[in-house]
């Protein structure tokens, strides 16, 4: 499975859009389908389109989210209940939703359920393409595109394959949360590699990588254990 597909449903077109830049920034592999504001069409387009998740609002005019969750002859996808109130999480277990967000959704949070539901639809990240937006524009490389990144103020440098660089107006530490750990590493608080893409290990300069491109990391002390166990 390449994505998460994903529809957002909430009667606000402000939450939508909120939601949606937050998905987009922080959560890669999720891939929204469609957008729904009238809950009315909601049910039609869910059984057409067949996602593997779905946010739902609950308070909304015409049908609520539990109303629409009834209708619905199957529900083998992840229902992600998004909610300004916390009143509805005893009757949100009885429809075995996924989980719930609180309105409004803070990072950490969305995160949490991010990383959860990739581990439950088992999103591998050799067979996922890493989403990064710059400017407006979204890019997207396969994993073993990026060789490294080096933290330069509150500006990141990503360096590709191909000799190509990619700036970034966002610290490196927001760039790694979006980058499977499985093959990344922040061996010093300036750097992070990708493990695939070392060709030495030189203990000898105070602990040093290189990486497939001829560009030179150095390791943290406190990071050489870990960085030597990852190799082997």
């Amino acid at each position: 499975m390449n994505s998460i597909k994903s529809i957002l449903i909430d009667d606000e077109e402000d939450a939508i859009q909120s939601l949606q830049w937050k998905l987009c920034r922080y959560c890669p592999h999720i891939e929204i389908i469609d957008t729904i504001s009238d809950p009315l069409n909601a049910v039609k387009v869910i059984e057409k389109t067949k996602p593997d998740c779905v946010f739902i609002d609950i308070k909304m005019p015409n049908l609520t989210g539990f109303d629409i969750l009834k209708a619905l002859h199957q529900k083998n996808f992840c229902v992600i209940i998004t909610s300004a109130f916390e009143d509805y999480a005893l009757k949100a277990i009885r429809f075995s939703v996924f989980d719930y967000l609180l309105k409004p959704i803070d990072k950490d949070d969305l995160l949490r359920v991010y990383k959860k539901l990739c581990e439950t639809i088992n999103i591998t990240s050799a067979s996922v393409r890493i989403k990064l937006c710059v400017n407006g524009v979204i890019h997207f490389f396969k994993k073993d595109e990026i060789i490294m990144l080096k933290a330069e103020g509150n500006y990141t440098k990503i360096f590709l394959s191909n000799n190509r660089k990619l700036f970034l107006s966002r610290t490196l530490k927001e760039i790694i949360e979006l980058l499977p750990s499985s093959c990344f590493f922040r061996i010093h608080n300036s750097y992070c590699i990708n493990l695939s893409h070392v060709q030495e290990y030189r203990k000898n300069q105070g602990g040093v990588v290189i990486m497939s491109n001829g560009q030179h990391a150095s390791i943290s002390r406190n990071r050489k254990s870990e960085f030597l166990m990852k190799m082997h």
